[in-house]
């Protein structure tokens, strides 16, 4: 049954951000809290430092706000405070390792349209609400937390990663982890030659999930697959698009024991 997120009507404006950011924790856990504790000081509330603080913290009050307006279901509520709040969160790193909030057109008013960072972030809060594995809305913060210090992506090429993001399995985004991984090991001489006795017959929904994978640019072979019985994940690498999508979304925070379960069934290291 459906449900309405609080009214705005007893909540004052500098009280938003807390409220999306308290409705989220049972998938940020201490994030939340960290955030709410660090990130947003004084009597009217700031985010991050200097005249960006200033910029970003109206950006997700004016969000804040909409989202507070919207007619979801309890689920909705979590998952949308919680990509609020690990966007927040990775902002807010950023700046501390001394990366700054973009200072082009990315904020700015446009004639006859918003800005493209309400755009965006409106993007990635849909995305989030229609999320049923809920293991990738992290990344979707940490994507769009990205977006806001990266100059060098444009929003074209933004609501590209929000749509791919989209249509992704989470175990997709371990499989795209487990082939930078063996980028890296390549890279550094340390790849494994396995042996026939220890390949095992990849799964037909995995071998779905790679070919999905390499349609979308993520991965490569120089291979022609026919069928399941002839489908080897060796042959596949991650191309520069699947390493540009692997850093947005920071895919090397999936969790170790994600990646040594997925990869004893399908060995792609």
């Amino acid at each position: 049954m459906e449900n309405s997120i609080s009214t705005m009507a007893n909540i004052k404006k500098d009280e938003i951000i807390t409220e999306v950011v308290e409705t989220g924790s049972d998938i940020t856990g201490s994030i939340g809290g960290a955030v709410i504790g660090t990130l947003i000081a004084g009597p009217v509330g700031s985010i991050v430092g200097g005249v960006s603080g200033v910029i970003v913290t109206k950006l997700f009050k004016k969000i804040g706000a909409e989202i507070k307006e919207r007619v979801l279901t309890s689920r909705e509520e979590i998952r949308i405070g919680a990509v609020y709040t690990f966007a927040l969160n990775k902002i807010s790193q950023n700046e501390n390792i001394g990366k700054t909030v973009r200072t082009d057109n990315f904020f700015s008013s446009r004639k006859n349209d918003r800005p493209y960072s309400e755009e965006i972030l409106e993007g990635i809060v849909l995305t989030a609400q229609r999320e049923y594995e809920e293991r990738k809305i992290k990344f979707l913060g940490n994507l769009y937390g990205n977006i806001c210090t990266n100059e060098s992506i444009d929003s074209d090429q933004a609501n590209q990663l929000i749509k791919i993001t989209n249509t992704l399995t989470f175990r997709q985004f371990s499989i795209l982890a487990l082939y930078y991984e063996k980028q890296e090991k390549l890279a550094n001489g340390k790849e494994k030659n396995k042996s026939l006795e220890q390949r095992n017959k990849t799964p037909f929904d995995i071998v779905s999930e790679v070919k999905d994978l390499n349609q979308k640019g993520l991965l490569h072979t120089n291979t022609t697959y026919v069928n399941i019985d002839g489908f080897s994940l060796d042959s596949f690498n991650i191309t520069s698009g699947g390493k540009f999508y692997y850093h947005f979304l920071e895919l090397n925070q999936i969790e170790k024991i994600e990646l040594e379960k997925l990869n004893l069934l399908v060995q792609i290291v």
